[in-house]
C-alpha cells in the first residue's frame, strides 16, 4: 500500500543525550593549562561581583538614553506607531506576461514569500496582497496572474477565470508596474509581449502612474544589449518611468523602491504593520506548498489538481498545525504526485514544511494528502 500522505512529525531523527566521560579534577586541570581558565571559588566570586556591577552600569545607562530618547520626540506615541494623519500609503499592481517574474519581484520587495515562485509558467492563480512598510510609509503590492494579448493586442479568451481579475483591476492601484523578460525578449523575442506592454501604455489612465519594469537583467551576459531594448521602448507613451532590474537577485530594485516611496500619499494604511493577518499566512502556506508542487511535478498534471487548505490550527505551544489536500482527477495522476512509495509527496512535503518553518519564525506541523475526487 503506497502512502499518499505526509506529515512531517513522521520526519525527525532524535539524537540521544550523552553524559560526559571526563572525570571533574581533569576538566578543572585541562581548563587551567589548556585555556588559561581560573577556576578557584574566590576568583569566580570575584568575576560575578564585577558582571554584576558591568550589567547594572548598563541597565542605568539604558534606561537614561530611553529616557531621553522619550524626550526627544513627544509627538510619538508610546509604542512607536506612526500617527494615523501621518501615515503615507500606495497601491501597487505588478501586471506582465506569464513568467515575466512578477512573483519574484513582489517577494523580494515585501521580504518574504507571498507568490509561487516555479520555473513553470501561469503559476499565480489569485491577487496575493504582500505589504512594506518603512518609516511613515505603507506600500501595497498586488500580484496579478501572468497576461498575455493576441497579436492584434486584445486579451486572450483562454484561461478566462485566470485572468480576468487582473484586467478588470488594472486601473484601481496608484502605481501599475509593467514587467517582462528582458532576457527572454532578446533570446526568443514575443510579439504578444510587445503588444501587451504598447497596450498597456496606449490605455493609460491619467490618475495613475505606469512604469515599464524590464526584469531579469542579471540573465543578460552583454550589458550593451541592454541599451538596445531601451532605445525600442523609450518613446512609447504612457510610462513615466522605466527601470532595468531583477527581481530575483535584487539589482536595480533600490531605485524603483524609491520612486515608489515619493508616489505614496497622505493615507492612512490598510493593514498592521506588526503582525502578518492569519488569511496571509494561509495564502503563503498554500503558495510555499504549491511551488514545491510545480517544481516536483512535471508535464500539465499540477494545473488540474485541486489543491485545498483543509485545517489551519494554532497550537497551545505556539506551533502551527497546518493540513493541505491534492485533488486529482485521475487515479494515474494521483500515483504520479505520490510517487514511488510516497518519496515525491514526502519531498514535496519536506520542502515546504522547512520553508515555511523559516517564513513564520515558528515550527510547523505540515500535513500533506493525496486523494481522488
Amino acid at each position: 500500500m503506497i502512502d499518499s500522505s505526509f506529515d512531517n512529525n513522521s520526519n525527525t531523527v532524535s539524537t540521544p543525550h550523552k553524559e560526559s566521560t571526563w572525570d571533574e579534577k581533569y576538566r578543572e586541570r585541562v581548563d587551567k593549562l589548556v585555556f588559561k581558565k581560573e577556576t578557584q571559588k574566590g576568583k569566580l566570586q570575584i568575576l560575578e561581583e564585577q558582571e554584576e556591577q558591568v550589567e547594572e552600569q548598563r541597565r542605568r545607562l539604558l534606561a537614561k538614553a530611553l529616557l531621553e530618547a522619550a524626550l526627544e520626540r513627544p509627538d510619538e506615541e508610546e509604542d512607536g506607531e506612526v500617527r494615523e494623519e501621518d501615515q503615507k500609503s500606495l497601491s501597487v499592481g505588478i501586471i506582465g506576461a506569464p513568467n515575466a517574474g512578477k512573483s519574484a519581484l513582489t517577494n523580494f520587495m515585501v521580504g518574504t514569500k507571498v507568490a509561487a515562485v516555479s520555473r513553470k509558467t501561469n503559476t499565480t492563480t489569485h491577487e496575493v496582497l504582500g505589504v512594506m512598510t518603512d518609516g511613515d510609509t505603507q506600500i501595497c503590492f498586488f500580484d496579478t496572474p501572468g497576461l498575455m494579448v493576441n497579436n492584434r493586442g486584445y486579451p486572450h479568451k483562454d484561461m478566462k477565470t485566470r485572468v480576468e481579475s487582473a484586467w478588470s483591476s488594472v486601473d484601481l492601484y496608484d502605481v501599475l508596474m509593467v514587467i517582462f523578460d528582458v532576457h527572454r525578449h532578446l533570446t526568443r523575442p514575443d510579439s504578444r509581449v510587445v503588444g501587451l506592454i504598447k497596450c498597456m501604455g496606449a490605455q493609460a489612465n491619467p490618475k495613475q502612474k505606469r512604469v515599464l519594469c524590464m526584469n531579469k537583467i542579471d540573465l543578460v551576459e552583454k550589458k550593451k544589449d541592454l541599451l538596445k531594448v531601451v532605445e525600442e521602448f523609450k518613446d512609447l507613451p504612457g510610462y513615466d518611468r522605466h527601470f532595468m532590474i531583477s527581481g530575483l537577485k535584487g539589482s536595480g530594485v533600490k531605485h524603483l523602491n524609491q520612486y515608489l516611496m515619493e508616489q505614496a500619499v497622505k493615507r492612512p494604511w490598510d493593514e498592521d504593520p506588526l503582525s502578518m493577518s492569519e488569511e496571509v499566512m494561509k495564502n503563503i502556506s498554500l503558495e510555499v506548498v504549491r511551488e514545491r508542487l510545480l517544481d516536483h511535478v512535471h508535464q500539465e498534471i499540477p494545473y488540474g489538481i485541486d489543491h485545498r487548505l483543509m485545517d489551519w490550527k494554532e497550537l497551545r505551544d505556539g506551533s502551527l498545525r497546518i493540513e493541505q489536500h491534492f485533488v486529482t482527477p485521475k487515479l494515474s495522476q494521483r500515483k504520479i504526485l505520490v510517487g514511488k512509495k510516497g518519496s515525491k509527496i514526502g519531498r514535496i512535503g519536506i520542502e515546504a514544511n522547512e520553508e515555511l518553518r523559516s517564513i513564520f519564525k515558528r515550527e510547523v506541523h505540515l500535513i500533506l494528502q493525496v486523494r481522488n475526487k
